[in-house]
């Protein structure tokens, strides 16, 4: 218990730090606990966290990379983030596909939004460089927008000769070969996010992240606690789940589900929070974790994402994977 309450004291800074040794001697260790927690679950908690971080291209527990693809300038750019810092290093011309959102398998056009680097390799077309990272075009949000298509690419020109039409990216985002393999030099694929935005880059203020993480605790507190009706919520009017399941048909399984009452263990881990950039200019944000969950009658472990909008300073999920 000891080891539990130094955690919890260690979270709080001292800015909201209430008497916590008064409360532990009135009423113990636990309410110690739930008072902490109550500072963790508010938005000004978070405010003052942080506060001096850059989180301009969003906010992510661990070190990251994004490969900030502009398709207006046809530039590329790639950015650290680590413990609130970013720095830019890297950044070449590209060309890119038509613009707009893509919608459909040979329209032109490169996606917009948030990918990720799925694969390094060398492609067997020579017309495409000695080397390419394939995107995960398309995410759940495409798929549920009824966008298709495949194989969006970031990779270098011809091996045999020079680029006539760019068009011929087919949606993918190319570059020379020798600024290609300085790129690979900079960037590890696997803890990279391709970041592709159009006309305005979207950018996230302190005040988002901050709605947004004492949202998500807050909607996992509700979960924990079987609380059906504070739990929904958190749920757009536009819901749709992984499998197309509609905010209606997701209410009622929930609710059947609530009211077993079981006992739940939730934790969320590694947060990874993006400005999701769209064409519509909604306040859109990918929001990726690592869920351990564990009741009686279902155990998880693994990645979990959410797609979530914000209204002011109200968070809605309209998507969950």
């Amino acid at each position: 218990m000891k080891k539990i309450l130094f955690f919890f004291i260690a979270l709080a800074p001292c800015l909201f730090a209430q008497n916590y040794e008064e409360i532990y001697l009135k009423n113990g260790p636990s309410a110690v606990i739930e008072a902490i927690e109550k500072n963790i679950l508010s938005k000004d908690y978070w405010l003052n966290k942080l506060k001096d971080k850059d989180v301009r291209y969003g906010y992510y527990d661990n070190e990251i990379l994004l490969s900030v693809v502009d398709k207006t300038d046809k530039e590329l750019e790639v950015i650290s983030y680590k413990d609130g810092v970013t720095k830019k290093l890297f950044s070449s011309s590209v060309i890119v596909g038509k613009n707009g959102d893509k919608l459909l398998e040979g329209d032109l056009k490169t996606p917009v939004g948030v990918y990720q680097l799925t694969r390094r390799f060398t492609p067997n077309d020579r017309y495409l460089g000695p080397l390419a990272f394939s995107l995960s075009y398309p995410n759940l949000l495409d798929k549920l927008a009824k966008r298709n298509g495949s194989g969006i690419w970031i990779h270098g020109y011809p091996l045999d000769g020079q680029r006539t039409d760019e068009l011929k990216t087919k949606g993918c985002v190319a570059m020379q070969n020798d600024i290609l393999m300085k790129f690979d030099e900079v960037i590890d694929h696997k803890k990279t996010l391709a970041f592709i935005y159009e006309d305005k880059r979207p950018e996230a203020s302190v005040n988002d992240i901050a709605v947004i993480i004492s949202g998500i605790l807050n909607w996992k507190k509700t979960w924990s606690e079987s609380d059906i009706n504070s739990y929904l919520k958190f749920y757009d009017k536009d819901f749709e789940r992984y499998d197309g399941m509609s905010l209606e048909n997701f209410k009622n399984m929930k609710r059947a589900i609530f009211s077993k009452k079981e006992k739940k263990h939730i934790a969320f881990s590694n947060f990874l929070i993006t400005p999701y950039p769209n064409l519509k200019n909604d306040k859109l944000f990918r929001v990726s974790f690592y869920e351990d969950y564990a009741a009686d009658t279902h155990k998880f472990a693994g990645q979990k994402t959410l797609y979530v909008k914000l209204y002011g300073d109200e968070m809605k999920i309209f998507i969950e994977e």
